[in-house]
């Protein structure tokens, strides 16, 4: 008969799990924080190939639509400083009529905002800094 007072053995995969569900916690909290942010409607993160990682963006949103685009714009600015000898990319600011587009890398992927006409540039750069940051660690 099997003794039920002692301890079943702690599995790898139980514990693989458990860091998977942990680092996964940790992106969608750096991605949600960024809804704190004046300006923003919405931020995701993507693998360089334009895959949905997690995603804050209103229910009408395009995310797939975003996520692509948000994905292109990255590989192609990664790729054009790498040509022109100016390091690694960082981030970029796009705007237009209907409103703003911040794109950041990391070893993870793309971090996307999406904000407002108004948004202020300087202060959602501050704040995509320190995502990015918190995604590299």
């Amino acid at each position: 008969m099997a003794d039920l007072a002692q301890p079943l053995p702690q599995s790898s995969v139980t514990n693989s799990t458990a860091l998977q569900v942990s680092r996964a916690h940790v992106l969608k909290d750096i991605v949600g924080g960024l809804a704190g942010v004046p300006g923003i409607r919405g931020s995701l993160l993507v693998t360089p190939d334009g895959l949905v990682i997690t995603a804050e963006l209103a229910a009408r949103s395009q995310v797939e639509a975003l996520a692509a685009l948000g994905a292109t714009l990255g590989r192609e600015l990664e790729v054009g400083a790498h040509r022109l000898g100016r390091g690694t990319f960082r981030m970029a600011f796009f705007a237009g009529e209907s409103g703003t587009l911040f794109v950041g890398g990391s070893r993870v992927g793309f971090l996307i905002l999406v904000g407002d006409r108004n948004a202020d540039a300087a202060t959602v750069r501050r704040a995509l800094a320190r995502a990015i940051d918190r995604l590299q660690r």
